[in-house]
């Protein structure tokens, strides 16, 4: 089949930029149009006064993404080991569960989950699953804060068919980075497209078996059909003529975002590899690798949840409550310099940092990966199991990429 055409594309985020290379690679002409000044969307990487640079956003390439490896090997941009563990974190204060004593908790877990008959995971809660879990109550304890953090919500309010076997499973996995900063990887794909351009909002995208047009204020671009990559409240406050289809419409009005901030600080000293749970608080930080494969003169930190964003000012805009937290947390560290916050929930290109689904959310999802007429959608919210990563945002961008060769294709 010859397939034809012109695709616009809605977000220069990794959905957004994966389904334009994939596009442009069948040699149709495609246009990515970006709200902001820079591409990446969640993933953005700056640099500290002491040259370190760390993530504001997605951070962490798990051992099995294979996607973004394959991206990143693409483009040539190189990817490092961090040195330290996303899933495997130190226990740092007063009557915290030791490691050991939480791989007990989480292989009892996991016995539990699997014992579950589907359709009652289906309806669970991650909090009332945990609750459930014979165990340790300490365990139990930096177990849910840790999972909260992750999820960036209460987990009362999260789906626990939404979380997988993979966050209870007590090993630590292989873990790797961009050593330029993750940000990296969006620009070089950016780089190999020609038409990106940034600081163009679309706030309406008109649709029919004739085309699609995306209008920018008093301006627009004509496509035979189009992709719209951008984070769920936003596609939820973009008019579309006609209308989404109305199960579309509601999930991504109704689709709950995690609340989530990164912090991160300059040290004197180049620190050791660590990955440091809090427990008493949805907060975690670590030292990790750059791109010499030594570790970055940085701490950096992430809380998730209204409730430890409020327990470390974050919501307020504030510095000392989190610093101080991290002085605590890393007492053989000497912090210098202005520390760097970003609250995601504040960002108005995203309003929030990444899916966290409840269950009547998680039951809906498939409707947001579905095309409607010459429009697809991506994004990590339609990425199914892998949402809120690196590597869901890629496949999503895949996905809807051949969704929209496929219409093309078909006339």
């Amino acid at each position: 089949m010859h397939t034809h055409g012109r695709v616009v594309v809605v977000g220069a985020g990794l959905a957004g930029l994966a389904a334009a290379i994939d596009i442009a690679d069948q040699g149709l002409d495609v246009t990515v149009l970006e709200a902001r000044e820079r591409v990446g969307g969640r993933v953005w990487s700056v640099t500290l006064t002491n040259g370190a640079v760390i993530e504001l956003g997605a951070e962490w390439i798990m051992g099995d993404d294979a996607l973004v490896q394959q991206v990143a090997t693409r483009f040539d941009v190189a990817l490092v080991e961090t040195g330290a563990s996303y899933g495997r974190r130190e226990p740092w204060g007063d009557g915290a569960a030791s490691l050991e004593v939480q791989d007990a908790f989480l292989d009892a877990a996991g016995e539990a989950l699997a014992a579950l008959p589907p359709e009652q995971v289906e309806t669970l809660s991650v909090g009332a699953f945990l609750e459930s879990v014979e165990g340790d109550d300490a365990a139990r304890s930096i177990v849910t804060w840790r999972l909260a953090g992750t999820c960036a919500r209460h987990l009362g309010e999260v789906s626990l068919a939404s979380l997988g076997p993979e966050p209870l499973a007590p090993h630590g996995d292989r873990y790797l980075r961009v050593g330029a900063g993750n940000q990296a990887l969006a620009v070089a794909i950016a780089s190999a497209l020609p038409d990106v351009r940034t600081g163009q909002a679309v706030d309406a995208i008109e649709h029919g078996d004739d085309g699609v047009t995306a209008h920018i204020g008093p301006s627009s671009e004509r496509a035979d059909a189009a992709i719209v990559a951008v984070p769920a409240p936003i596609a939820a406050r973009l008019t579309f003529e006609p209308a989404l289809p109305h199960a579309m419409a509601a999930a991504l009005d109704a689709l709950p975002m995690g609340e989530a901030s990164k912090f991160a600080v300059a040290t004197r000293q180049r620190p050791p590899a660590r990955s440091r749970q809090s427990p008493d608080r949805s907060m975690w930080c670590w030292t990790a690798n750059g791109a010499d494969g030594r570790t970055r003169r940085c701490v950096t930190s992430f809380a998730g949840s209204s409730a430890a964003l409020a327990s470390l000012g974050a919501d307020r805009g504030e510095i000392v409550p989190w610093l101080e937290a991290l002085r605590s947390m890393n007492p053989d560290l000497v912090l210098v310099d202005e520390p760097v916050l970003y609250s995601w929930a504040d960002d108005p290109y995203t309003l929030g940092a990444y899916s966290s689904w409840d269950p009547a959310s998680w039951s809906r999802r498939g409707v947001l990966a579905e095309p409607v007429g010459r429009l697809a959608f991506a994004g990590e919210h339609t990425a199914g199991d892998r949402h809120g990563t690196m590597e869901g945002a890629l496949r999503s961008g895949r996905r809807a990429a051949r969704q929209v060769l496929g219409v093309l294709a078909s006339g």
